[in-house]
């Protein structure tokens, strides 16, 4: 889909497959649109006045041309109340036209008219509009004999706006293609299944994105994991046939290097639990454990084309967590890269393993700061459900950052508390730590766990166990791998850019 911004002229005579105009409740059709009132001889004021059209939030009204105008079909969207109305609105409004636009017909032009508002900038509502149609349109083909698109595709959408909005509309537009990217990235990293998506594949998606926008990469492959005594990655690994990989993206958006960002992936590609093997029911779901590594990924696919003034040193441990004669056991006692011993309580508690090293090895790199996303605990679920990601921190200060990203993101967040009581859980009699500090307050736990090994070092934990993977299907969402965290992540390495 490509999408293109335009001069907004006389909508009665612009010629497409769908006219999508916005209406917010409250406003009068004619008075917004008094030629297109017109064209029609009063029949829109008489439909709203019938409240076949309200501008309600999301509501998406068709009205056939007729050659009454020059597109085929004219799309009302309600935009819903504007005192409401933020970014989400937005995007759920245009992506709910997204939907109905693709419903019917494939390979169609659709002509969108952003008008100036005080309800929203215009950089913003291209945004939302950009990311809606993109998002709405992703479409996993999987492994079909003969390929099949819940959606036909969109050919072209324009956006049609006015002359000294029109840079303003275009930077939106970018960033919004940037992040779309990044996110569909994302998604069919975690759509894969597991025997495709092996952890040297996952290494390879790495790969390619830093080669693709020339950043600098480094494989460290088993023999270097053992010289680096990255304990962590290689007991999880032990029970795979499959070897692990930690894979470390820098990205120099900077003159010099310092200042950097330290992203951490959870890059699980099956996680059967181990020895502490999970029950069957859900386990295939189980591919999505990397959707931390994943949202990474999407991420430095979009700042490579966003190119903000930052650097980023992004660290993803892939490994493949399954049973065997060789693979880790409950009551073992390893050795992280940090130093510190840790008691295995659970095999199904790997992901922090994982991540410890990932952080050490990000320290040592000298990075300023820490995020890391996994899909680290079913705890996180039973407190979040799965429309919202947990969010932990050792500094407040880069928490309200994360929380800023989400928002401008439009991707839900919140904050759990990491009170001192919490780490006693995590002690062992046998190591420094154990693995597993028990049922409640699990999702916090887990976190906690990885406080350890990020020290004094300015962290947030983000744990997307409940939201890297739906079941359902929505407007801008296929059933499958979301893509969540990717833009937040992007947003917020975006916000720290130089001038």
């Amino acid at each position: 889909m490509e999408v293109t911004v335009e001069k907004r002229s006389q909508l009665v005579s612009y010629a497409c497959d769908e006219l999508v105009v916005p209406l917010w409740k409250g406003e009068q059709l004619s008075q917004v649109y008094p030629e297109l009132e017109a064209a029609f001889a009063g029949s829109l004021s008489g439909l709203q006045q019938e409240g076949e059209i309200t501008g309600e939030a999301k509501e998406v009204t068709v009205i056939h041309g007729l050659n009454r105008i020059a597109a085929k079909k004219l799309l009302i969207v309600g935009m819903g109340e504007p005192a409401k109305f933020d970014f989400v609105a937005a995007r759920n409004a245009w992506g709910r036209a997204a939907k109905t636009v693709a419903s019917k017909g494939k390979a169609k032009i659709v002509a969108i008219d952003l008008p100036t508002t005080e309800h929203m900038s215009a950089e913003r509502l291209s945004q939302a509009v950009t990311e809606a149609f993109g998002l709405a349109e992703y479409n996993y083909e999987g492994y079909r004999q003969k390929a099949k698109r819940e959606f036909p595709p969109i050919a072209t959408v324009r956006i049609l706006a006015a002359d000294d909005a029109a840079s303003a509309v275009q930077t939106g537009v970018l960033r919004g293609s940037a992040l779309v990217s990044g996110t569909n990235l994302a998604r069919t990293l975690v759509n894969e299944p597991a025997n495709y998506l092996t952890p040297r594949a996952l290494k390879d998606a790495a790969v390619a994105v830093a080669e693709r926008y020339g950043m600098t990469v480094e494989v460290l492959d088993k023999a270097k994991l053992e010289e680096l005594g990255m304990g962590g990655v290689l007991s999880v690994a032990k029970g795979s046939e499959l070897a692990p990989y930690v894979v470390a993206v820098k990205y120099q958006g900077r003159e010099t290097w310092d200042d950097v960002i330290g992203l951490i992936g959870k890059g699980v590609t099956f996680d059967t639990g181990g020895i502490s093997i999970k029950p069957v029911a859900g386990m295939e779901d189980m591919k999505s454990d990397m959707g931390g590594a994943a949202a990474m990924i999407g991420a430095l696919e979009a700042l490579g084309q966003m190119k903000p003034k930052v650097n980023v040193l992004a660290v993803i441990g892939t490994v493949e967590n399954m049973p065997s004669g060789t693979a880790f056991r409950p009551g073992d006692v390893i050795t992280t890269m940090s130093g510190k011993t840790v008691e295995i309580i659970t095999t199904d508690a790997e992901g922090r393993l994982v991540l410890a090293d990932c952080i050490t090895y990000a320290k040592e790199q000298g990075v300023s700061c820490i995020v890391d996303a996994a899909t680290l605990t079913g705890g996180i679920v039973v407190a979040l459900g799965h429309y919202c990601s947990g969010a932990m921190t050792n500094n407040q200060a880069l928490m309200n950052e994360l929380l800023g990203a989400a928002d401008t993101a439009g991707e839900r967040l919140w904050q759990l508390p990491m009170f001192e009581e919490y780490r006693s859980l995590n002690k062992s009699r046998f190591a420094d730590l154990k693995n597993s500090g028990g049922r409640y307050g699990h999702g916090i736990i887990g976190g906690v766990f990885l406080q350890e090994f990020v020290g004094d070092t300015p962290w947030v934990h983000l744990d997307i166990a409940g939201t890297a993977y739906t079941a359902t299907a929505g407007d801008m969402q296929p059933a499958g791998g979301t893509g969540v965290m990717t833009r937040t992540i992007a947003e917020f390495v975006a916000g720290r850019s130089q001038s």
